[in-house]
């Protein structure tokens, strides 16, 4: 079995940040109006690192998937309050799903967003997502209310209240 090494962002990483972006995002091509567009914004990820914690996944020397924390106060979609955690851009490599990379990377972001203090943390996403919201949602994670689509996909924006954040790394940790 090959191990994951759950680190911090360091720039050398970008062109596997990117590229793992990228590829996660592939198989929704055909729901976005304008993926030409949308795509360009998703291969540039790793530029997230300048507003955000970038966490990412290493496996057998490269980048098997990434993940943002960002922290209150900092610069964030005015659909959070300031003083939120936000999970954003959860990514990984299609070629590495299933070996728990996902549920390691959001545990990091939770533990980042407990030693913030934040009185909540959120993230938005969508249905077309279903893996991912599944995974949200089975840790305690709540639908709070849509979003305005996004290039003609469905969003809605989710909150775990810091009281939820322990169970949430128990529920994660049991898989």
């Amino acid at each position: 079995m090959t191990a994951t090494t759950i680190r911090d962002y360091v720039e050398t990483d970008r062109a596997g940040v990117n590229a793992v972006a990228l590829a996660a995002f592939a198989q929704y091509a055909g729901d976005y109006d304008d993926w030409h567009t949308f795509s360009a914004g998703i291969a540039r990820m790793a530029d997230l690192a300048a507003d955000g914690d970038l966490i990412v996944a290493e496996r057998a020397g490269g980048i098997a998937g990434a993940v943002v924390h960002v922290g209150p106060g900092r610069p964030r979609s005015a659909i959070y309050p300031d003083d939120w955690s936000v999970i954003r851009m959860l990514v990984v490599d299609p070629a590495a799903r299933g070996a728990g990379i996902g549920r390691a990377l959001v545990a990091a972001t939770l533990e980042r967003a407990r030693r913030t203090d934040a009185p909540a943390v959120g993230l938005h996403t969508s249905p077309i997502m279903a893996t991912a919201l599944r995974l949200y949602t089975s840790i305690g994670f709540v639908r709070e209310h849509d979003l305005p689509p996004n290039r003609g996909v469905p969003y809605a924006r989710y909150m775990l209240p810091a009281a939820g954040i322990p169970a949430a790394l128990a529920r994660l940790a049991a898989r």
